[in-house]
């Protein structure tokens, strides 16, 4: 296997755990940051302690804050955080060939308009291949080496063969797909589901609401997504269907945390400052739902978080108030 310089954006848990997959393949990794500080201290002790401290990088993992270092790589993989994707992504381009693969695993989409990370890096990067990487992920799991799987997209193919090369371990595996729009919808909408799940946890629903959430949440991404041209065949793998029922089944998703909170009394303000992080399903919920408005795509869940969440409209207690009221079609797209 030739050896080759991977960079990755952004010194968070997912970050990390990329730097450390790549590192595996004997690939020299350059892990960027803006926090200086935090990038001398994972070149001297070899963890990252902000995130994933029981994670250990191998000596080819070099943490940085100079944008310079990413210079000459063959991949790099953007892992900030939407807010700011725009703004790494615009900081990186003195810095990128032409001839390297770009690679979004940043889920979410920006707040004004429905731009996906992808879009971004084809506006800034018209020369280069893209590809996006998604699907139920959850750092922590990954790092202590329990199987995993995500998918790779792109529509080009040798982007692809690198980044199942390059990333593949014997408990990380890779699938293909060429249909990058479809699972990186899948990927930012499935939060808003989590959010809607939480919020059933949080009444203490039921498993069979819960269940019902996540089909009928499929349902809509898969109407949304057809509206907006992607593959609703796309949501059947594990960036549609694999991440969404990981996401909105998981309490280390902070987008079921917050729903749980919502769904236990609290205010979105108070279960905002709670959680205290980003919440990705606030942003892509206020977005899609201006999206599905405009194209007329019913979305019932969405248009009832809506309400409850930005409207100020009550629980009550009830789970009906998240559901909405739906079509009563069973399921999509059969004839």
């Amino acid at each position: 296997m030739t050896r080759k310089k991977i960079s990755i954006l952004g010194g968070g848990s997912w970050g990390s755990v990329l730097a450390y997959l790549a590192a595996m393949n004997n690939n020299d990794v350059t892990l960027w940051m803006r926090n200086k500080e935090l990038a001398t201290s994972i070149n001297e002790e070899k963890v990252n302690r902000n995130y994933l401290p029981n994670l250990k990088f191998g000596p080819n993992v070099f943490a940085t804050s100079d944008m310079e270092e990413i210079s000459n790589s063959h991949i790099i993989i953007f892992c900030v955080p939407s807010d700011a994707f725009r703004e790494i992504s615009d900081s990186a381009r003195t810095y990128v060939d032409e001839r390297t693969y770009l690679v979004t695993a940043t889920k979410g989409v920006e707040k004004e308009g429905f731009s996906l990370m992808s879009t971004i890096l084809e506006e800034h990067y018209p020369k280069n291949h893209i590809g996006i990487l998604s699907g139920p992920n959850l750092a922590e799991e990954i790092a202590a080496h329990h199987l995993s799987g995500t998918v790779i997209a792109s529509k080009h193919k040798l982007l692809r063969e690198s980044l199942i090369e390059e990333l593949s371990t014997d408990f990380f595996k890779i699938y293909e797909n060429n249909d990058p729009y479809g699972v990186e919808m899948g990927g930012a909408l499935k939060n808003i589901y989590a959010i809607a799940c939480g919020i059933a946890d949080g009444l203490n629903s039921g498993e069979n609401t819960v269940g019902m959430i996540m089909t009928r949440g499929l349902g809509e991404m898969g109407r949304l997504a057809v509206d907006l041209g992607a593959n609703p065949q796309t949501f059947l793998g594990l960036s549609g269907v694999g991440d969404l029922i990981t996401t909105c089944a998981s309490p280390l998703s902070r987008n079921h945390q917050f729903g749980k909170l919502i769904g236990t009394g609290l205010s979105v303000e108070e279960s905002i400052k709670k959680i205290g992080q980003t919440i990705e399903g606030l942003k892509t919920l206020k977005v899609v739902k201006k999206i599905a408005d405009e194209h007329n795509v019913e979305m019932p869940i969405v248009d009832s978080l809506y309400k409850i969440i930005y409207k100020g409209s009550s629980l009550e207690g009830s789970i009906q108030n998240v559901l909405g009221k739906d079509m009563v079609k069973d399921v999509e797209f059969i004839k």
